[in-house]
């Protein structure tokens, strides 16, 4: 999309979710700006967003490093018919070749040629037009390959159809990994069909099919005996770093593992089933959703990242007999006293989490129909707690929300059983200093204590309460000196296995 939208015209800008905006595409920038690309970034310099004002490039030669991905080389190859002679000089040496081949006999059934000099050079001829043709798109390997996977882990039999044994995809090369450990792989037209017998320790280099990596590794982990697999660099800057997820991953199934810039080494053994988080990445859900074929009771966090490439993964699992389930999701609740941010942080987290808001109070208000201080004027501070404890039986029974509750939520220990049954407890802790600080003279909210100041009303209550928010609390997150992205952030590392 970057290239491309350097020859049509109008200023345009592109972003992504946070995982894209982290990766780099300064090789990429400079080598359209070799041919009169006019490329600024918005914020970090080096990666997205970034506003492109041009809207045609010159013919010429652009210089590009081929180690860093061979996504841009692609994406370049593929506008220089648009733009005339073009010459690509790769600067070292061109990582994922298949992923060059792919692009350039793509090319060629639309009328375009490209001369491909040893991965190191990039001829594109002046002249050239795309031209209408018939495409039949072939099936994914790199979705195929989870199945691929699983046959062989399990000693399983596995026809894949709609794969073209002889396509020019980059992940075909993890056939001949499975089959050099022993599998047996039958081709037909149209299908692939893998006689799975077993998993052995490797050691290979998938420089030209990074993207089966996380899989291999995954596998690895069963395999008796210590696997290296080497070209991992690219690894580092996909949609999280890949090499770092493995490892932590891998870690929680009890799996030891070690990795330098190019080689990561995986000592196979007896893997344990565990709660997997998938850092927004596609490939980390597909890959350890292997292991749910040999392990009961594995756990994918956020399986809806597989949505990018493969929305029926979990369906096709079910099909071949590995039965999935949507776990309940537990309720984040948030306690505290006024004034510790609990709305604030509530909405942020419910967006990070996918989960619903629901703020306590505003439900009371809703189902009395009047503020705090009228219900409160009106009936009493009884009455208002009845009506929270009526409402948090309710709630106590639904799943996936974040709850804030009102700051004396757990002055009835019934509120906090019920609460507990499906949720987590995170006490926002904040000191007296700055709950005065942040709440001010609250007219809003009715005085609970006899106090003759919001200051010394807050400072009664905190003394009152705060051992029982202790008491109740699975984490305690020191708020004082953190901004509420800080405190999301902080509640999110410390939280995300328990929910």
């Amino acid at each position: 999309m970057l290239a491309l939208s350097t020859i049509i015209p109008g200023v345009k800008t592109l972003s992504g979710k946070e995982g894209l905006n982290k990766r780099p595409i300064a090789d990429l920038v400079e080598g359209l700006r070799f041919l009169g690309a006019d490329i600024k970034y918005l914020g970090k310099e080096g990666y997205p967003p970034v506003v492109v004002s041009s809207s045609k490039l010159n013919p010429g030669i652009i210089k590009i490093k081929g180690s860093i991905s061979s996504q841009f080389t692609s994406a370049i190859l593929m506008i220089a018919p648009l733009i005339g002679e073009v010459t690509i000089d790769i600067i070292g040496k061109q990582v994922s070749k298949p992923f060059i081949d792919m692009t350039i006999d793509t090319m060629q059934w639309f009328g375009v040629k490209v001369e491909n000099k040893e991965y190191k050079k990039y001829f594109v001829p002046a002249g050239q037009e795309y031209e209408t043709a018939e495409y039949i798109v072939e099936g994914d390997i790199s979705s195929a390959s989870y199945f691929f996977a699983i046959a062989a882990l399990t000693k399983s039999t596995l026809t894949i159809e709609n794969i073209n044994f002889d396509s020019q995809q980059a992940d075909m090369e993890f056939l001949e990994i499975l089959k050099a450990m022993g599998n047996l792989i039958i081709t037909a037209k149209n299908q692939i069909t893998i006689i799975g017998k077993g998993i052995k320790a490797v050691n290979v280099n998938m420089q030209n099919c990074p993207d089966q990596i996380q899989t291999l590794a995954v596998l690895s982990a069963f395999a008796n005996g210590t696997s290296k697999i080497s070209g991992i660099s690219t690894l580092r800057i996909k949609e999280t770093d890949r090499v770092f997820a493995l490892r932590q991953e891998l870690k929680k199934m009890g799996i030891k593992t070690s990795a330098t810039k190019n080689v990561l080494t995986i000592h196979g053994g007896n893997p344990k089933s565990a709660t997997i988080e998938t850092y927004g990445d596609h490939r980390m859900a597909m890959s350890f959703a292997v292991t749910g074929a040999k392990l009961p009771g594995m756990k994918i966090l956020d399986p809806d990242v597989v949505n990018k490439t493969f929305p029926h993964f979990f369906e096709k699992l079910n099909s071949i007999g590995i039965k999935t389930k949507i776990a309940d999701s537990k309720n984040v609740v948030l306690i505290g006293m006024r004034g510790s941010g609990k709305s604030t942080i509530a909405k942020l987290l419910s967006q990070k989490l996918n989960k619903q808001f629901v703020e306590l109070d505003e439900l009371i208000v809703k189902r009395v129909g009047l503020s705090i201080s009228e219900i409160v004027e009106k009936y009493g501070w009884d009455f208002f707690r009845n009506k929270e404890s009526e409402i948090v039986q309710e709630i106590s029974e639904t799943f996936g929300m974040v709850i804030s509750t009102g700051g004396g939520i757990v002055t009835r220990p019934q509120n906090v059983d019920a609460l507990k049954k499906n949720g987590v407890f995170v006490f926002l802790n904040a000191s007296l200093k700055t709950l005065v600080k942040r709440m001010g003279d609250d007219s809003n909210r009715p005085f609970l204590t006899n106090a003759k100041t919001r200051h010394e009303e807050i400072e009664k209550l905190l003394k009152e309460r705060e051992s029982l928010y202790r008491k109740a609390a699975d984490k305690i997150i020191e708020t004082d000196n953190l901004d509420p992205n800080k405190v999301t952030a902080t509640i999110l590392l410390n939280i995300k296995e328990k929910i």
